[in-house]
């Protein structure tokens, strides 16, 4: 299973969202650092007070893709953040992904991984190479704040995702806004956001919504490589990430839903 997460201009914590969920999944999960613009998990982690190495990082996955050898490359090229959870970081630079030119290698390796994937793909937009990725996932999770300069940029973006991703996909996209907010306006937040959508072209392609708390001791506590079923399940930020996961859990069960593509006159 690929479940990617992207952002738009200024969406905070795609890449703690995707550590979070991953972190909280009941099963073994790899969380993916794929943003183009370059990553910096490699920084932040600081699994039993170590530093993650320089490589291997998603450049190996897509190496490894290439090669077409049989193994599972996102497993071959990832770091034990917890007992559940490993990590595949991307290269500090942007310019370090300029030679990746096809996407869909990389697309297929996370497609084919025996764990879940939760794949973080940073700013997504038409002009993104990641597209290919997100295209192939189960589900693109769009992580946004609640205030309403976010929420407008959010909506919109969902509006051209969904019809970027039934063009290249071939199939109805299923997008699941994803809100940074608190215990206790998040619900509210979800249905504020689910209002503002519900007029839109994007609203048939949106088969759930909800939040992740703003926690950021317990970031620092999950970046650290502190067990996710510790005293750390405690924090609203893992509260709220199995939350999410039960959402995700759910989803994947249910039968892709039959949708008509976006009409031509969406906005794109």
């Amino acid at each position: 299973m690929l479940i990617a997460l992207c952002g738009d201009k200024g969406a905070p914590g795609v890449t703690t969202t995707a550590l979070a969920i991953g972190s909280a999944w009941p099963e073994p999960a790899a969380v993916v650092e794929a943003s183009p613009t370059g990553g910096d998990l490699a920084i932040r982690l600081r699994p039993k007070g170590s530093v993650l190495p320089e490589t291997p990082t998603v450049l190996s996955v897509v190496t490894a893709a290439r090669g077409h050898d049989g193994t599972d490359a996102v497993a071959s090229h990832s770091y034990v953040l917890n007992s559940t959870t490993t990590v595949v970081p991307g290269p500090a630079l942007a310019e370090q992904f300029t030679n990746i030119g096809d996407w869909s290698p990389l697309a297929d390796a996370l497609g084919h991984s025996l764990a879940p994937v939760f794949a973080d793909l940073g700013h997504l937009h038409a002009a993104s190479p990641t597209l290919a990725v997100a295209a192939r996932a189960h589900l693109v999770v769009v992580v946004s704040r609640p205030d309403m300069a976010s929420v407008v940029r959010v909506r919109e973006r969902l509006i051209r995702l969904s019809t970027d991703l039934a063009r290249m996909g071939g199939a109805p996209p299923r997008l699941f806004p994803l809100l940074i907010s608190t215990i206790r306006h998040g619900q509210a937040d979800v249905a504020d956001l689910l209002a503002v959508l519900s007029e839109t072209p994007a609203r048939p392609f949106i088969v759930d919504a909800g939040f992740l708390a703003h926690d950021p001791a317990a970031v620092r506590r999950l970046q650290s490589g502190e067990e996710p079923a510790g005293r750390l399940a405690r924090t609203a930020l893992m509260r709220s990430a199995r939350t999410v996961v039960s959402q995700i859990e759910r989803l994947a069960k249910a039968p892709v839903r039959k949708a008509a593509a976006p009409a031509s006159g969406a906005r794109s």
